[in-house]
């Protein structure tokens, strides 16, 4: 029997493997920190230092261990003034710095978006570059041979500490946004983040938009360097535009990748220029790298935010929605305790009412009030008395009268709710007929007639004499679908509206699968197709 692995060979591995992505970092710390010859405008100084942005990412996954690889990548490869033992360890030490601010900090998925990158960009992309430019510039000042004056500290501090704060900004970032990306955005921003990384045609538009500006900056740089400065401004666009849609991620992102094109295309236009020149290009791009930086966080947060409240607000509106739904739920099954010989007979007026609505061309909003209506459009009937409501035979005038009177019951019921305010006419006219008489066994009530009445109510009184004829009442037994259809097509022009009586025939013939015993079926549960999206 095999024994399990001690917790100590454990230990051991985990270091191995540690140990193992340490020495692999430490090696592409070496390879960066090389890099950053190419972009030296000054003795150890670069304007463009990419090493920066790995400490950065070293120090947020792996941190003691990143600072590690980090001091080793920067010994093994020294380049300006790191000529004897003193001078590398120095350098080394300064520039290591960029990676111990951030491993002391201990980044953490905790906290807001707005919390989660400012403390990112605090920590790993300012402060630790400031502290790094504080303890390396004097040292480049006096090793420099000759030593540098004022004015040339000056500079090569600001070099030293905004070229690597861009750095940072434009590699480090981005790459903590993809690997880590929780370490940046809380759950909403990141859900935001990842719808935002499949759309495809707005990158492939946001890139054209891209290619657009560099070529204009090719053509007018070349004579005036100054003006492709001012056409970068345009890279602006696609920053914001994927802030917006894609909030922080999406911004950052953006930012990140603009910014590079950005300062490759100002080296590029600034190569056959003298040190100094290439540094007056370069350095006057920083504020227009700052500008896209700001407005990549400003904009991702403010949409970011934006979104959280819609969300917010769609909730509480379905909320709202899901209570006022239970509300006139409980307001049907109050009629139905009532009158005990309609049970089930609101919901399956409501449930066929909105699909002949449908069949009619309504939708939205209007096929929510007509379901409304539909539910509701006896729920004057709790005013009548049971005796009334459940007399099993023909009723007298003095009674019919009195049953008449829940009309005028549910309006003054429902009229002090706001919300169902265009759904009460539906509910005072569904017992209209489409010739306006108001005589005989099924008169109107208050005598309006044809387009008169509105369409809502036609579609009610339709479907409530087709529910009322193929189910069984207290004075009359229920008839088969064929002979309410038949009495439908008879009615068509008279009593009922004949458009909208055929348009219910369509709907029942259409779904003539679904009958049960020869009657309309009760239709239940959520899986219901016609309930109003």
């Amino acid at each position: 029997m095999s024994r399990p692995p001690a917790e100590g060979s454990g230990r051991i591995g985990t270091v191995t493997i540690r140990i193992i992505v340490c020495a692999a970092t430490a090696a592409l710390f070496a390879l960066l920190n090389r890099a950053g010859a190419f972009f030296e405008v000054a003795e150890g100084v670069s304007l463009v230092f990419p090493a920066s942005a790995l400490a950065l990412v070293a120090a947020a996954l792996s941190g003691w261990w990143g600072v590690a690889a980090a001091f080793v990548g920067f010994m093994v490869s020294p380049w300006g003034l790191q000529t004897d033992l003193f001078r590398l360890v120095f350098f080394s030490v300064a520039v290591t710095v960029q990676a111990a601010v951030p491993a002391l900090a201990r980044f953490r998925p905790a906290g807001t978006t707005t919390a989660r990158v400012l403390r990112v960009v605090s920590y790993g992309a300012v402060l630790n570059t400031l502290l790094s430019a504080v303890v390396a510039v004097p040292g480049v000042a006096l090793l420099a041979n000759p030593p540098f004056d004022l004015r040339q500290t000056g500079l090569a501090f600001a070099s030293w500490f905004l070229g690597d704060m861009t750095t940072i900004v434009l590699l480090g970032v981005p790459a903590l946004l993809l690997l880590r990306p929780a370490l940046l955005l809380d759950d909403v921003q990141l859900a935001i983040f990842r719808r935002w990384a499949g759309r495809w045609r707005l990158h492939v538009s946001m890139a054209a938009l891209v290619a657009v500006v560099v070529g204009a900056m090719q053509v007018f740089g070349g004579t005036w360097p100054l003006r492709a400065q001012w056409i970068a401004v345009f890279l602006l666009v696609p920053v914001l535009v994927n802030a917006a849609i894609g909030a922080v991620g999406g911004g950052l992102l953006t930012n990140g990748l603009v910014g590079i094109v950005y300062v490759t295309e100002v080296l590029h236009l600034a190569r056959p220029a003298t040190r100094p020149e290439m540094f007056q290009h370069v350095f006057s791009s920083y504020l227009n790298l700052a500008v896209f930086a700001v407005a990549a966080i400003v904009a991702g947060l403010f949409a970011g935010r934006s979104r959280a409240l819609l969300a917010e607000l769609e909730d509480h509106r379905r909320q709202l929605q899901d209570g006022f739904e239970r509300v006139v739920t409980a307001l049907a099954a109050a009629i139905e305790a009532k009158d005990s010989s309609t049970q089930g007979h609101v919901q399956r007026v409501a449930r066929l009412a909105v699909a002949v609505g449908r069949r009619l061309g309504l939708s939205g909003r209007r096929a929510e009030m007509l379901r409304y209506a539909a539910i509701l459009h006896d729920v004057g009937k709790i005013g009548i008395p049971e005796e009334v409501l459940n007399k099993p035979g023909p009723l007298g005038p003095d009674e019919r009268r009195l049953m008449e009177e829940h009309v005028r019951i549910g309006v003054d019921i429902l009229r002090s709710v706001d919300v169902l305010a265009p759904a009460i006419p539906f509910i005072q006219y569904h017992h209209e007929r489409w010739d306006g008489r108001t005589d005989g066994a099924h008169a109107a009530y208050h005598g309006l007639k044809g387009d008169e009445i509105p369409l809502e109510a036609r579609i009610i009184a339709v479907v409530d004499a087709f529910d009322a004829m193929t189910y069984e009442r207290p004075n009359r037994t229920a008839q088969t679908n064929e002979d309410a259809i038949a009495e439908l097509r008879r009615e068509a022009g008279a009593q009922f509206d004949p458009v909208v009586a055929q348009a219910l025939i369509d709907v029942v013939e259409g779904r003539s699968d679904a009958e049960s015993s020869g009657r309309w079926p009760v239709l239940g549960g959520t899986a219901d197709p016609w309930h109003p999206s």
